[in-house]
C-alpha cells in the first residue's frame, strides 16, 4: 500500500506543475486540529476509535507561481499499533516538519488545493526521535477575503526501524497575510481624444478638454449632446439653435425664421394670402399653400419639416441637419458629404480617409509589378501586391484609381509608348478580374515621356520602369 500511495502522489505532482497562483500575500498561518492514527497503516482497519487528538500550527511562505514553503508543528497523543506494543498505549508526539506545497488554483479562489511532501521530525514522549517522509493533499475553501476552512490528509511515511507509518487528518483555519493583489483598470481612450474614458462624459465621440471630451461641432460653447442645432452655432438660451430673425423662437422651430413673428403661430406674422384655406393668422407659411399638420406650410418630403425649414425639401431628413439626410450616419448632412453612403470625417467632407498603410502599399506597388522583359506579361511575384491594390479598392468604394504605364527610354519610343499602356491595362484587366468595377478605373501609358530619375543609368532605368496606382476622390478631377 505505501508503494501504491506514494506513486501515486509523485504522479499527481508532476500533472500539477503548469499551474499559477498570484503571489501578492506572501505569508500564512494555519492553525489546525489534528487526529493521528497509527493502527489503519499496521491493520488496514477503518475505526474512528483509533485517531487521537492534538493541536497544529503552520507557517507558510509563497515561493514562486507554483511552490509554498511550509513549516508545521504539532503536539499530539493517540494510540500507537497495536501489534506492534499492545493496545491502549497512549503516547505523545511533537512533530516539525519542512514541507513543499504544489498549488493547483490562485488563493483568491473558493477553492484552493494542493499537494505537498517534505521531511518529517518525530519526538515521542521526549525521548525517541526519528525521522518520517509525509505525503498529503488538503484542499482550502475560503470564507472571507483572506480567510480559508483548511482541510488536509496526510500520510506518513516512517525512516527507520522504530518510526512507524500513521495516518493524519486535520482541520481549522488558515489565516493569508497580505493586502492581496490591486486591480488596476486600464487606462483606455476609445475616442483618441487625449482625455480617459474614466473622465470622459462622451467616451465614444472625440471631443474637447473643457467640455470634459464632449464635442461641439458648431463652436457655439454648447456640446454636441446638448445642442438642438449641433452643426449651427447658436445660442445658449435656445438650446443651441440660431435665430435669425431675432423673434426669440430658434430657427428650427420657427416655421418663419426670416420674419419676426409670433409663438402661437410658431415664429410666423398675421397674415393669410396664399389661398390654402389657412388664415393668415394661423398660417405659419402665408405666402406658400400648405398643410393643416405645419400650420400651413408644405412638406413635399413629408419629413415633417417644413419645406422654408428644409435644407433638403424633396428628401426626408432630420432636422439636425436642416430636414436632409445623413444617410452614413457619420454626422454630416448628405448635400455635404463627398461618400454620403460611406461614413468618414468631417474633416475629409464624409469620407473614409486612405490609412498610411494602404498608401505605402500603392507606392510599394510601383515597384513591385513586374512583367516579362519587352512583354506587358505579368510576372507570378506580382499577383500579391496587386491582390493588396484589389483589396484596398474594396475597402475604400467610393474612391477611383488611375492606374499609369512608364517605360524607361531604352529601345523606341512609339514602342515605348504601345508597351507602357499594355502593361497599364495588363493591370486594370487583373483588379477588374479582382471584382472591382472598371467604372472606377482607368489606365494609361506614357512610355518614357515622365521619367523620375536619369535613364543614363540603370538604377535611373530600373525606376522608370514602374506602374503607378494614384487613389482618388471622383470629384478631386484626378
Amino acid at each position: 500500500m505505501k508503494k501504491t500511495f506514494l506513486t501515486l502522489v509523485v504522479l499527481l505532482v508532476f500533472l500539477q506543475l503548469a499551474f499559477t497562483q498570484y503571489d501578492a500575500a506572501k505569508d500564512g498561518i494555519a492553525i489546525r486540529g489534528i487526529f493521528p492514527n497509527y493502527e489503519f497503516p499496521e491493520s488496514n482497519k477503518w475505526n474512528s476509535d483509533n485517531f487521537g487528538s492534538g493541536l497544529e500550527v503552520e507557517y507558510i511562505r509563497h515561493l514562486n507561481n507554483a511552490l509554498n514553503l511550509a513549516i508545521p508543528y504539532r503536539v499530539y497523543q493517540t494510540d500507537l499499533a497495536s501489534s506492534t506494543v499492545g493496545p491502549n498505549n497512549d503516547v505523545g508526539f511533537m512533530n516539525l516538519d519542512l514541507l513543499l506545497q504544489l498549488k493547483y488554483f490562485k488563493e483568491p479562489n473558493f477553492i484552493y488545493p494542493y499537494l505537498y511532501a517534505g521531511l518529517g521530525s518525530n519526538l515521542q514522549d521526549l525521548e525517541d526521535f526519528s525521522l518520517s517522509l509525509p505525503l498529503g493533499a488538503a484542499i482550502n475553501l475560503r470564507i472571507d477575503r483572506h480567510v480559508y476552512l483548511p482541510i488536509k490528509g496526510e500520510y506518513r511515511l516512517g525512516l527507520g526501524d522504530e518510526a512507524q507509518d500513521n495516518l493524519q487528518l486535520g482541520a481549522g483555519l488558515l489565516f493569508i497575510l497580505g493586502p492581496g493583489e490591486p486591480v488596476v483598470p486600464p487606462v483606455t481612450d476609445r475616442d483618441g481624444d487625449g482625455i480617459s474614458d474614466d473622465q470622459d462624459l462622451c467616451p465614444t465621440v472625440p471631443g474637447l478638454q473643457q467640455f470634459n471630451g464632449c464635442p461641439d461641432s458648431d463652436g457655439d460653447g454648447i456640446t454636441d449632446g446638448e445642442d438642438e442645432c449641433p452643426q449651427e452655432a447658436g445660442k445658449a438660451s435656445l438650446n443651441g439653435c440660431p435665430d435669425r430673425d431675432g423673434d426669440g423662437i430658434a430657427d428650427n422651430n420657427d416655421e418663419c425664421p426670416d420674419e419676426p413673428g409670433i409663438a402661437s403661430l410658431n415664429g410666423c406674422p398675421l397674415r393669410d394670402r396664399d389661398g390654402d384655406g389657412i388664415a393668415d393668422a394661423d398660417d405659419a407659411c402665408p405666402d406658400v399653400p400648405g398643410v393643416v399638420p405645419l400650420n400651413g406650410c408644405p412638406d413635399k418630403d413629408g419629413d415633417g419639416i417644413t419645406d422654408a425649414s428644409d435644407r433638403c425639401p424633396d428628401k426626408p431628413g432630420v432636422p439636425a441637419f436642416n430636414g436632409c439626410p445623413d444617410s452614413d450616419g457619420d454626422g454630416l448632412a448628405d448635400p455635404d458629404d463627398r461618400c454620403p453612403n460611406t461614413a468618414g470625417p468631417i474633416s475629409n467632407r464624409g469620407c473614409p480617409e486612405i490609412k498610411q498603410e494602404d498608401k505605402e502599399v500603392l507606392t510599394f506597388a510601383m515597384k513591385a509589378v513586374q512583367f516579362e522583359t519587352g512583354k506587358a506579361t505579368l510576372r507570378p511575384e506580382s499577383y500579391d501586391i496587386l491582390n493588396q491594390v484589389a483589396e484596398i479598392m474594396n475597402r475604400y468604394p467610393d474612391y477611383h484609381l488611375t492606374i499609369s504605364g512608364h517605360t524607361d527610354s531604352v529601345g523606341d519610343s512609339a514602342s515605348n509608348q504601345t508597351l507602357s499602356e499594355n502593361r497599364a491595362k495588363t493591370c486594370f484587366e487583373y483588379l477588374t478580374s479582382k471584382g472591382i468595377s472598371a467604372n472606377r478605373m482607368s489606365h494609361a501609358g506614357y512610355g518614357e515621356s515622365r521619367p523620375i530619375a536619369n535613364n543614363k543609368y540603370k538604377s535611373g532605368r530600373d525606376q522608370n520602369r514602374r506602374v503607378e496606382f494614384d487613389i482618388y476622390l471622383p470629384d478631386e478631377n484626378k
